[in-house]
């Protein structure tokens, strides 16, 4: 099937994924893979095996059961794909790992693991808006790729799912008998009250773990939003993992504890006197310092003042050392960045907290072009595995351009009048060039004729005489 179907540079890339299944499972990976990639519909699993050209070579339920039966795990595959994926980045350079989460919304009471969340694009900040679905919390390496505007992708490597406490989404349908509950329902019921109840947080510090320990000695640097900037992911945290993110302007901040007298009685101090509000901080400086660095793909000139202080509430161990910035043309209001790691620079933290816009783009595409999240599952393993399988087809879309383009090969985009100021090749792009690439192999490939059935052997006529 690869040698036939599958171009040389996806081939090699999909071969790295052998050891994490079986042989009958891998062929199945392998239908899953193509079909994700060509599906031009929705990408449910029977339209994606429709789309791989499966039907007829291998029964529906084979996907299937894939998905909700079959003996893999998604770790195994994030470890092939981070593996994939250091090829790309030098050996002196540290990791920097980004971490959000994202909501797919869903309907149908009998989806498993679904429950009622914070809906960050239909909420105002007068009236907060709650959709039923899945939220993912992704772990997802920063990669400066050979294409693209030099602002790099977020490879999705790690996912996991938050289960929310008030499951919802049961609002009885017109003209359906109240009371009236099927066995989905009730497995789907069922599901929910036995999952273990998890922060995001917590999702979020045991996939770093698995990173840290992949990544060895080398250093990695977690970005995140304020909303995961807590005392979970900050303390107790690997020892090669150091932490970039925003931070709040009414954080409590402090002076280092000082040093102990000689002869001093009593518990040694954590922390030294409280420093002033940081609007007050900012409110008095005077003299800031002016920086040209290139944030989100444009040359800037902001206004920073660096300090460092101990954020207590959330950090209790150690330091941390803090960016302020200000907008020369006022444009913008103050804002606040930190970083664990107090040999680092204002630059590096402003310009490694702004790959976590990278992270942002990624959803989108997962879910605009390959359906991340978009599979009706009802039992709960496939539910954990289906929106995961999209979001690792979309890195492996991204490895493969960039082979494809180590090799020689080409990526381009179809000239659009109407897009006058497009520089650099996006997602869609490098889909649509392996799905270019997925077709030429499939038709240059000699066509392997079937064998034709013998026509049966003729039976000789014997002719019966007319009756009476």
């Amino acid at each position: 099937m690869s040698e036939r179907m599958l171009p040389p540079t996806l081939a090699v890339l999909l071969t790295a994924f052998t050891s994490c299944f079986q042989a009958r499972s891998y062929l199945t990976f392998q239908w899953l893979m193509l079909g994700w990639v060509q599906c031009q519909g929705r990408r449910t699993v029977t339209e994606v095996a429709l789309a791989a050209g499966a039907i007829g070579a291998r029964h529906i339920s084979v996907f299937h059961r894939f998905f909700s039966r079959a003996s893999w795990t998604l770790d195994a595959l994030g470890r092939v794909v981070f593996t994939l994926a250091l090829k790309w980045l030098p050996a002196d350079q540290p990791l920097v790992v980004l971490g959000d989460d994202t909501l797919a919304r869903k309907g149908g009471k009998s989806i498993a693991l679904a429950s009622m969340h914070h809906d960050p694009l239909l909420s105002s900040a007068r009236k907060p808006f709650a959709s039923f679905g899945h939220v993912w919390v992704v772990l997802a390496l920063w990669l400066p790729l050979p294409f693209g505007s030099g602002r790099g992708f977020a490879l999705p490597v790690l996912f996991r799912l938050y289960v929310g406490a008030k499951r919802g989404g049961e609002r009885q349908r017109t003209g359906q008998a109240q009371g009236q509950v099927g066995p989905r329902l009730q497995a789907a019921r069922t599901a929910h009250a036995q999952h273990q109840p998890t922060t995001k947080l917590e999702l979020l510090r045991e996939m770093v773990a698995l990173v840290a320990q992949w990544a060895g000695e080398r250093a990695v640097y977690l970005v995140v939003d304020s909303a995961y900037a807590g005392r979970t992911v900050l303390e107790d945290r690997p020892a090669n993992v150091q932490v970039v993110s925003r931070l709040r302007l009414d954080a409590a901040l402090y002076a280092p504890a000082p040093r102990r007298r000689p002869g001093q009685k009593g518990r040694p101090r954590r922390r030294g006197n409280r420093l002033p509000a940081l609007q007050d901080l900012i409110a008095r400086r005077r003299h800031w310092t002016t920086l040209r660095l290139v944030l989100y793909g444009r040359a800037v000139e902001p206004r920073i003042m660096p300090f460092t202080a101990l954020w207590y509430g959330a950090l209790r161990s150690q330091s941390v050392r803090i960016a302020v910035v200000r907008d020369p043309r006022g444009r913008r209001r103050d804002e606040a960045f930190f970083c664990t790691d107090l040999d680092r620079d204002a630059a590096f933290i402003l310009e490694t907290y702004s790959r976590r816009w990278t992270l942002e783009v990624t959803f989108h595409d997962a879910k605009q072009h390959l359906g991340f999240g978009r599979a009706q599952n009802q039992a709960s393993q496939a539910v954990a595995r289906t929106a995961p399988f999209a979001g690792l087809v979309y890195s492996l879309v991204l490895l493969w351009a960039a082979a494809h383009l180590q090799q020689g090969g080409t990526l381009g985009w179809i000239v659009r009048p109407w897009y006058r100021t497009k520089t650099a090749v996006a997602f869609p792009d490098l889909l649509t060039a392996l799905q270019q690439d997925l077709w030429m192999s499939r038709f240059s490939q000699a066509p392997v004729l079937a064998p034709r059935p013998q026509n049966p052997t003729p039976v000789p006529h014997r002719s019966q005489p007319l009756a009476a």
